[in-house]
C-alpha cells in the first residue's frame, strides 16, 4: 500500500535544513517535491549533507528576479498541493508569491512558511540561522558552565530546525485534513525561535521558562539552583572504563538501578544504610555513591561491561559514538534506521531511513537529491492549470464544514510514560485532538513515573490532556481501557515488548475492537535484535547518535591514553552529560509526525495500522547535518575546545562587554562584514578571500575577529552588523526563559501562554 502523502505534490522554495527534512519526510511517504533552486542552485549546496536532506525530490530552476520565472512559479503553485517556503518575511511578497495573493488564485492550496525569528515583532528580518537564532533566545546562555569558561556555550545540535522541520510537518498535515473537510487550505506558520523553547524547558535549569516564573512568585520555595554546573542523577552517570571509554548510563527506575549496582559488583552497598534506597538517597550519599561506582568501573573495558549488561538484559548503558559510527550500532542495523543511496556524485551513501516505521502504507526512499536544474524539462513541459479565483472556484464554507481545529474530533489514548511520548501526545493537543492520558494507579505507578507526573518542571507532557488512572493489570482495568480503544483514533505507549501483550493493549487485540485504530508504539532500539527488549531511556539514543560528542567539544571526553584521578572524572562526568540534552524531546518531534501521517492514512484507506517509531531513528533525523557517510565524507564538524563554535564565522565571541554569536556562511555576508567593521585589509588579505582559503586559516581569522569585537559591547556590536544586515546578535542578554516571557519580539509573536 503506498505511503500516507502519495498523491500529493509539494512545490519547496526553501533554502537550508528545516525546510528541506519537512519535504524529505513527505518524500519518503510518496509526495512528489519539487525543489526550486535560484540560478547557480541552492546556495546551501555547498553542505555536505544537502544531498542527504533532498533525496527522492525532482530539481528545477527559476529565476524570482525575473518577470517570466515569477510567472512559472504562480502557475506551478496551481499545480501543486502544497507551498514550503523559508524566506524571510516580505521576501516572498516581493516576488508575487505571498500567502494572500496565491491563495486567491488556488484557494485549496497549503501554504507553509518556516522562518527563523516569526513573521512579526523587531527580529522579523534578523538573519534566521539557527546559531543566531539560539544566541539571540537565550539557549546558548543556559548552556554556560558546561566548560570551565564562563559566558554562553555553543548549540551544536541543530534542534530548533529540526523541531521547526516537524512543526511544520504536522501544521502541514493538519490542514490537508481541514483542506478535505471544507476544501479550502490555509497559512501554516511557524520558526525556528518558536520551537527552541518548550521541547528543552525542562532541561534548562534555572534558565527555563517554567523554573524561571516558579522562582519569581516564590523565590523562597523555588531558589536558583545549579543549573548545568550540576552532576548527574545515579540512575544517568557516565563513566570511564578500564580502556578509556565512557559509558552513558539511563537508569531511571529504581530497580534498574540497582540492579545496574549488582551487576558491577557493588550490589553489597544495597545493604548500606546511606544507599539501599538509592536513588531516594541524601546529595552527600548520593556523591559518596558516584565516586564508588566510578571507581569500580575502571575494572573492566566498556566491551566487558557491555557483555555483562546485555547478559543481565535490564540495565540500560550505551557506549558514546559519533554519528558515522552510531550506523553501525547493532540496532540501528537490524531495524533498518540507516539506508544506502546510489548518488552519481558520491556513489553509495548512509544516511536515514524513512523516520516512522508503518507497516501497512511504509516510507520508501526514492532516489538521490536532484542535480540543479534537472526536471527543468519535466516539469516545467507539463500542461499548465489556469488559476481559479476565489469568486469562480469553490463555493465559500460554512461554517459547519470547518473544524475548529485541524485535528477536531481525533481523540488519542496516551498510555506512554516519561517524557517522549506524552510530550509529543501533547504536540497533538495543541493542535485540536482530545488527549486522554492514562497513567497507572498509584500502587503500581514507579518512582520515575510518578517523578515525571509531578515534577514542576515537567508541565508540558501533560499539557491540553484529560488524565485518569487504570490499574491494567485487572481486569477491571483492562475493561475500561478497551472500552476507550472502542471509540479512539490512536493508542500510543512505549512498553517493552510483552508487555502490550500481557496488559492486552498490543495490536492484535486492539483491532479486534476497533479496526480503524491507529496503534504506535514508540521504543528505544526498535523491535528486532538483541537489543529490542533492554530499557532505554533520554541519554541512550543521545550517546549512540553521536550529537553530544558534538556538543561536548574537540576536547572531550578526555583521550583514553590521559591518566585521570576520580575527581577528574567526576568532573568530566559533568561536562558529558550535560552535554547529553534533547533526546526525549527530539523523538517526541518523531512521535507526534508520526501519530498525524497514521491518522492522514488511516483517513485515506479507512483502516488502522501499526506503526513504529524509535529514539534511534528520531535521534538520527536530529542530527541530519551529520548522519550521513560515503567515501569522500568530510570530518564531522566539532566545535572548539570551549565550545565557541564550528568556525571564525560561525561563532562566539567575547566583546568589550558581553557576547556575540556572528553568522557569515556566505561570501557576501564576509564582503560586507569587512566593510561594515572598516577592515577592507581582510576582505584583500589572500588567507581570508574564499571560503576555502578562510576555512585554512581559520585559527589565523580567528584573532583577527577576536581583536575587532573587543573595541565595542555586544549591545553596540549588534545594534551596526544587523543594519548592516549580518546576522550578528547578542548572546547573553537574556536566559531562555526570560527572553520568551518578557522580550517584546517573544510576545509579538505569542510565543509564550
Amino acid at each position: 500500500m503506498a505511503g500516507p502523502c502519495t498523491g500529493l505534490t509539494v512545490l519547496d522554495f526553501s533554502l537550508g535544513m528545516p525546510g528541506a527534512i519537512c519535504t524529505l519526510v513527505m518524500a519518503d511517504y510518496g509526495a512528489e517535491v519539487i525543489k526550486v533552486e535560484p540560478p547557480g542552485g541552492d546556495p546551501f549546496r555547498f553542505q555536505p549533507a544537502w544531498i542527504s536532506w533532498n533525496r527522492g525530490k525532482k530539481g528545477i530552476v527559476l529565476d524570482l528576479s525575473t518577470a517570466e520565472g515569477r510567472e512559472q512559479a504562480v502557475q506551478l503553485a496551481g499545480e501543486a498541493d502544497v507551498l514550503v517556503e523559508s524566506f524571510r518575511p516580505g521576501d516572498m511578497a516581493d516576488w508575487g508569491l505571498a500567502y494572500d495573493t496565491l491563495s486567491q488564485l488556488y484557494p485549496r492550496l497549503v501554504y507553509c512558511s518556516i522562518t527563523g525569528f516569526g513573521q512579526k515583532g523587531p527580529l522579523r528580518r534578523v538573519k534566521g540561522y539557527e546559531g543566531v537564532v539560539a544566541a539571540k533566545a537565550g539557549r546558548m546562555l543556559n548552556l554556560q558552565g558546561q566548560p570551565t569558561r564562563d559566558g554562553p556555550v555553543y548549540s551544536a545540535v541543530y534542534t530548533g530546525s529540526w523541531h521547526a522541520s516537524q512543526a511544520a510537518v504536522r501544521g502541514i498535515i493538519g490542514a490537508l485534513r481541514v483542506r478535505d473537510l471544507c476544501g479550502r487550505g490555509q497559512w501554516v506558520q511557524t520558526s525556528i525561535l518558536q520551537n527552541l523553547a518548550a521541547p528543552h524547558d525542562n532541561n534548562a535549569g534555572d534558565g527555563g521558562l517554567v523554573n524561571m516564573q516558579l522562582r519569581r512568585r516564590d523565590p523562597e520555595r523555588f531558589p536558583e539552583r545549579p543549573g548545568v554546573r550540576g552532576l548527574s542523577s545515579i540512575g544517568y552517570i557516565p563513566v570511564r572504563t578500564k580502556d578509556g571509554t565512557w559509558l552513558q548510563h539511563a537508569n531511571l527506575r529504581a530497580p534498574h538501578i540497582q540492579g545496574h549496582l549488582k551487576a558491577i559488583g557493588l550490589g553489597h552497598l544495597l545493604e548500606d544504610e546511606r544507599f539501599k534506597k538509592v536513588p531516594a538517597i541524601t546529595l552527600e550519599n548520593r556523591e559518596l555513591l558516584r565516586r564508588e561506582i566510578l571507581k569500580k568501573q575502571l575494572e573492566k573495558t566498556a566491551d566487558e561491561w557491555m557483555e555483562i549488561y546485555l547478559q543481565d538484559g535490564n540495565i540500560a548503558a550505551e557506549p558514546y559514538r559519533n554519528s558515522i559510527q552510531a550506523m553501525d550500532h547493532p540496532a540501528v542495523l537490524s531495524n533498518g534506521t540507516v539506508v544506502t543511496i546510489n548518488d552519481p556524485r558520491v556513489g553509495p551513501m548512509r544516511t536515514m531511513a524513512p523516520l516512522v516505521d508503518f507497516k501497512d502504507t511504509p516510507g520508501e526512499p526514492s532516489g538521490p537529491a536532484p542535480d540543479v536544474g534537472q526536471h527543468n524539462a519535466e516539469v516545467q513541459g507539463r500542461p499548465r492549470q489556469q488559476p481559479v479565483a476565489v469568486s469562480g472556484g469553490l463555493p465559500e464554507a460554512n461554517g459547519a464544514d470547518v473544524p475548529a481545529h485541524p485535528l477536531s474530533g481525533v481523540t488519542i489514548l496516551d498510555l506512554a510514560t516519561i517524557q517522549a511520548g506524552p510530550y509529543g501526545a501533547s504536540l497533538l493537543a495543541d493542535l485540536g485532538s482530545r488527549v486522554i492520558k492514562i497513567d497507572a494507579t498509584d500502587g503500581r505507578l514507579d518512582e520515575g513515573r510518578r517523578s515525571t507526573a509531578q515534577a514542576v518542571a515537567e508541565p508540558r507532557t501533560y499539557a491540553g490532556k484529560e488524565c485518569i488512572q487504570v490499574d491494567l493489570q485487572t481486569p477491571e482495568g483492562k475493561e475500561i481501557v478497551h472500552k476507550l480503544i472502542a471509540k479512539a483514533d490512536i493508542l500510543l505507549h512505549n512498553y517493552r515488548p510483552g508487555v502490550p501483550e500481557r496488559l492486552q493493549v498490543d495490536w492484535e487485540t486492539c483491532r479486534k475492537i476497533n479496526p480503524r485504530l491507529v496503534h504506535v508504539w514508540m521504543g528505544t532500539y526498535g523491535e528486532n535484535g538483541i537489543h529490542a527488549r533492554r530499557p532505554g531511556a533520554h541519554p541512550i539514543p543521545g550517546a549512540v547518535m553521536g550529537g553530544p560528542l558534538r556538543q561536548m567539544g574537540r576536547g572531550m571526553p578526555p583521550p583514553p591514553e590521559q591518566v585521570m584521578d576520580i575527581e577528574g572524572i567526576v568532573d568530566a562526568t559533568r561536562w558529558i552529560m550535560r552535554s547529553n540534552w534533547g533526546p526525549d524531546q527530539n523523538t517526541s518531534a518523531a512521535v507526534a509526525t508520526g501519530i498525524i501521517l497514521g491518522l492522514r492514512a488511516r483517513d485515506l484507506t479507512g483502516k488502522g495500522q501499526p506503526v513504529h517509531i524509535t529514539m534511534l531513528n528520531a535521534n538520527a533525523w536530529t542530527n541530519a547535518d551529520e548522519y550521513y557517510d560515503h567515501a569522500n565524507r568530510p570530518p564531522i564538524a566539532m566545535p572548539d575546545e570551549e565550545i565557541h563554535g564550528l568556525h571564525a564565522l560561525y561563532r562566539l565571541y567575547r566583546c568589550r562587554e558581553g557576547w556575540v554569536f556572528l553568522a557569515c556562511l556566505f561570501q557576501d555576508e564576509w564582503e560586507t562584514f569587512c566593510r561594515t567593521v572598516q577592515r577592507g585589509d581582510l576582505q584583500a588579505d589572500p588567507r581570508f578571500s574564499t571560503r576555502e582559503a578562510r576555512q585554512a586559516n581559520d585559527e589565523a581569522l580567528i584573532i583577527e575577529i577576536s581583536g575587532i569585537f573587543a573595541g565595542r559591547t555586544a549591545a553596540e556590536w549588534e545594534e551596526l552588523l544587523i543594519k548592516a544586515d549580518i546576522g550578528c546578535v547578542r548572546a547573553d542578554e537574556a536566559l531562555e526563559g526570560e527572553f520568551y516571557a518578557d522580550h517584546p519580539h517573544a510576545k509579538a509573536n505569542a510565543l509564550s501562554v
